[in-house]
């Protein structure tokens, strides 16, 4: 699995490079949706045009700032 900048999600060449390095998936962390955000409740619709599933929330950034953890797969 690697984790990539939103920003290399528009360019096709990131996927192709993840997989000529064995990866299957892409990983991206975003304001979780128990956290009531407008702007990231924005971004995740983003990152779900984009391909990427849902996959946990977690506490990973503290319990007042819930952590998703989105996965894309590129393979």
């Amino acid at each position: 699995m690697t984790e990539a900048d939103w920003r290399a999600q528009r360019d096709e060449a990131v996927p192709k490079d993840v997989r000529a390095r064995g990866a299957q998936l892409l990983e991206v962390k975003t304001l979780g949706p128990s956290k009531d955000d407008p702007n990231y409740a924005r971004t995740r619709h983003f990152y779900e045009k984009m391909g990427f599933l849902p996959l946990e929330e977690t506490d990973l950034w503290g319990a007042d700032t819930p952590c998703l953890i989105m996965v894309k797969p590129v393979g």
